[in-house]
């Protein structure tokens, strides 16, 4: 198919108006991202090939610190890129970098190289960088959500219309119940009591944090909302659990969440939404600009399933009503 349109253009592409010709590559792209896509098809004339980089440019996804570093060496890059998805170590050889690219809106940042003690220390850098146009910035696998953090967005990027933060993904039940209960003991996933005595002064706390985003319209905080001995008593209950086996005797059973827990789910299910139902009319309240407000969740109606990240989704009405929306 690429052929055919290469040799179709190449007739008379001067011909043909700006705007068939950006529908043209848009449609390469959509089957397939890897720039083989608009090889060809950018060698048919100079207005082609300008229109294929700045369409294939338009969302760069940074895949190591190599492909960071040939990147950065491609000067026209910098005005395509409106949408980054990046690791914070991939980047961390050429920082300053981010500085140039103007034309960025969305960002996406993983944290899950960084820890408790270098979050700080890696945001300031990155922010201090960016440009402060961005609309839409995700923060994932972060070792801890703080005010220091919310305030530092804020005051960096007042143009956020969509903002968010999560830190629940670093819990590792992939591997087995201690990688899971270790993980659990790098993250702050559940800040009430340790960090904050109550979910009033949580919520209190984090919405004055963001109350200069007057643009804000759609806000994930992904903390756990249940006290942080919810999980520590999972563990105490369900990790020393096994099962007979007529092979070997018996076997520890794979890790699970209090999701997966009948205990906990009949224990604190309930509780745990009239605290979502709570923060969230608080945060409202101070940032009316909102039409949703997101908390990860232990408990959600139809469970979190297999490698996904539970979401309670609050919609910002009169009267508030939950929807559990389970994605990646």
């Amino acid at each position: 198919m690429v052929f055919e349109v290469c040799r179709a253009l190449r007739k008379d592409a001067t011909a043909i108006p700006v705007e068939i010709l950006d529908v043209i590559v848009t449609s390469l792209l959509s089957h397939n991202r890897r720039f083989c896509a608009i090889a060809n098809i950018s060698l048919v004339s100079s207005r082609l090939r300008l229109i294929a980089f700045r369409r294939y440019f338009e969302t760069l996804e940074v895949r190591s610190p190599r492909h960071w570093d040939k990147s950065c060496r491609i000067l026209g890059m910098f005005n395509w890129v409106r949408k980054m998805r990046v690791a914070a170590s991939d980047v961390q050889s050429n920082m300053d970098a981010l500085s140039s690219f103007g034309s960025l809106r969305s960002l996406e940042i993983d944290f899950s190289s960084d820890g408790l003690s270098t979050q700080k220390t890696r945001c300031s850098l990155l922010f201090k960088s960016l440009t402060a146009d961005l609309t839409v910035l995700k923060l994932t696998s972060l070792p801890r959500i703080d005010t220091a953090l919310l305030s530092l967005v804020a005051s960096r990027f007042p143009s956020l219309t969509t903002l968010e933060l999560s830190s629940t993904e670093r819990l590792d039940k992939e591997c087995c119940w201690l990688c899971f209960e270790e993980s659990s003991s790098c993250t702050i996933h559940s800040p009430v009591p340790d960090v904050f005595p109550s979910i009033e002064v949580l919520a209190n706390a984090y919405g004055r944090a963001l109350q200069p985003l007057e643009n804000l319209e759609y806000l994930f905080l992904g903390v756990f909302l249940s006290d942080a001995d919810v999980l520590s008593c999972h563990f105490d209950r369900c990790a020393s659990v096994v099962i007979s086996s007529p092979r070997t005797g018996f076997y520890s059973s794979p890790p699970f969440g209090p999701d997966k827990c009948v205990i906990c789910t009949a224990e604190h299910g309930a509780a745990v939404h009239e605290r979502e139902r709570l923060a969230s009319g608080i945060v409202e309240k101070i940032l009316p600009s909102l039409k949703t407000v997101g908390w990860s969740s232990h408990f959600s109606e139809h469970g979190s399933g297999a490698d996904r990240r539970t979401k309670t989704t609050i919609f910002c009405t009169r009267t508030l009503k939950v929807k559990v929306d389970s994605t990646r």
